[in-house]
């Protein structure tokens, strides 16, 4: 807003807890930096293709790891029921909902036509069942995983919108290599601290449900 640049009473890192914050860093490193801030940070629009669930799919189709995200339904009409209906951007489970019939996301989205493309500021993907959820922070420089710590929580329903749902356990973990492999082909050109949180399919395939290009909850809050 115009406003001139704090700068810390000392040498200190600067990390971002929102995606806004992890853009406006991503914006404004160079100034920050001049300013006495540590930051780790990286080209802006790699920080909102991270955050932008629409776009985290193209990104995943892009770097061929399709597979290892939910379904994504175009269109009301085209979705298998029940399914869940999230606003491209948004965090810490804001305005998420399962949908149990297209009437559910027409009346969401403020649309009246079922085989009509959401476009880009919803996305509508598969309901992963399972009461156990992953999430897994990352450090990052140049697409490299410097540290990686893992969280797997247990919720006391198999269909569920976090956090809308009762924690009955949580574990630390070592990431798995072949999970670490998946997360870092969508990591290309980041830098930064980053969240995955992801489902296990009944088959044992990873199956990541958002990314988070900043602190997560886990990592601030939760890892022992």
């Amino acid at each position: 807003g115009g406003e001139p640049l704090p700068r810390p009473v000392e040498s200190c890192w600067l990390l971002p807890a929102s995606d806004e914050a992890a853009v406006a860093i991503a914006e404004e490193q160079v100034q920050l930096r001049a300013a006495g801030w540590k930051v780790l940070t990286c080209n802006p629009e790699v920080v909102r293709r991270l955050d932008d669930k629409v776009e985290l799919q193209i990104l995943a189709a892009e770097r061929s790891v399709s597979e290892h995200l939910p379904v994504r339904y175009t269109s009301p009409g085209s979705a298998a029921y029940p399914c869940v209906l999230k606003p491209a951007m948004g965090e810490f489970g804001r305005d998420i909902d399962i949908m149990y019939t297209s009437t559910d996301v027409l009346r969401v989205t403020g649309t009246d036509d079922e085989e009509a493309e959401l476009g880009g500021a919803w996305l509508l993907q598969e309901l992963v069942r399972g009461p156990f959820e992953y999430s897994t922070s990352l450090l990052v420089v140049h697409g490299e995983v410097l540290e990686s710590a893992c969280l797997r929580y247990e919720y006391d329903a198999e269909e569920y919108v976090w956090p809308r749902v009762t924690e009955v356990g949580r574990e630390l973990l070592e990431v798995p290599p072949d999970h670490l492999a998946v997360m870092t082909r969508l990591l290309d050109g980041f830098s930064g601290l980053c969240n995955f949180n992801y489902k296990l399919r009944a088959s044992g395939q990873m199956c990541i449900l958002e990314v988070n290009a900043r602190v997560g909850a886990d990592l601030a809050c939760d890892m022992p």
